[in-house]
């Protein structure tokens, strides 16, 4: 993975909100400020990592629905009788006039459009492209595209079937991501529950909890809490569906 996408994605930020949500939770379950904190800023480093790989996550995911534009245009444009370099250019254009700064194509557009200035094979430009970015549509579009120039295969054709394919691909996510929404957010304050209960009897009945905050209470609240975690992480998995 290009370390370009992991970089300045503010890792203090993200280092805060773990290291707080890991106290908070610590600190009901343990009712310790020291552990609470030593085990907080090591999940704090812990959640600039899978801060990271959500940002990965994240820019594949608008990297793709960006590449079903530039296939569209690409397509149009070819078929206009716009050579591949052009056809490139236009599709930048498209992306502009679309996202406008918020596109994070446009940048590695440019950087294909250079190669192509350079006389570089456009199959190769783009496998590397590909290899660069790691988003499976587009290597699988760069993989038939090598195919096709081998066979001599219609690129105005190769170029709308994978629009076509990518945005049915696309459509099917976004439905699944919108029946889901829902269920997501259920199981968001569920996990909520036994820590708002928590707090309402350390409010409603000081005391009461006392018993489960002793020494030989400690392996109890720790089993408790990794079922706890564990819960919250199957209901995560549940609801992460790929196409």
């Amino acid at each position: 993975m290009n370390k370009k996408f992991t970089k300045g994605k503010g890792f203090i930020k993200s280092f805060a909100i773990g290291f707080t949500e890991a106290f908070i939770l610590l600190f009901l379950f343990y009712k310790s400020i020291i552990l609470s904190f030593v085990l907080g800023i090591l999940y704090g480093i812990v959640n600039i990592k899978l801060s990271e790989k959500k940002n990965v996550e994240e820019w594949r995911w608008q990297m793709n629905l960006e590449f079903r534009e530039v296939m569209t245009c690409l397509s149009s444009s070819l078929n206009a009788g716009y050579s591949v370099e052009n056809a490139f250019i236009e599709a930048k254009n498209s992306l502009f006039l679309l996202y406008e700064d918020k596109s994070v194509m446009a940048k590695e557009l440019d950087a294909i459009n250079s190669k192509l200035m350079l006389n570089q094979p456009f199959e190769k430009v783009l496998m590397e492209f590909a290899q660069y970015c790691q988003v499976e549509d587009i290597s699988n579009f760069a993989e038939v595209l090598q195919t096709a120039k081998r066979t001599g295969g219609n690129l105005i054709e190769v170029s709308k079937s994978t629009a076509d394919k990518i945005s049915s691909k696309i459509e099917t996510s976004r439905e699944i991501k919108t029946m889901i929404a829902g269920k997501r957010m259920e199981g968001k304050i569920m996990t909520l529950i036994p820590l708002v209960i928590i707090i309402y009897f350390w409010i409603s009945s000081p005391g009461f909890l006392d018993c489960l905050y002793t020494l030989n209470a400690r392996p109890i609240m720790t089993v408790l809490l990794v079922i706890y975690i564990a819960a919250y992480k199957w209901s995560e998995r549940i609801g992460d569906i790929t196409v």
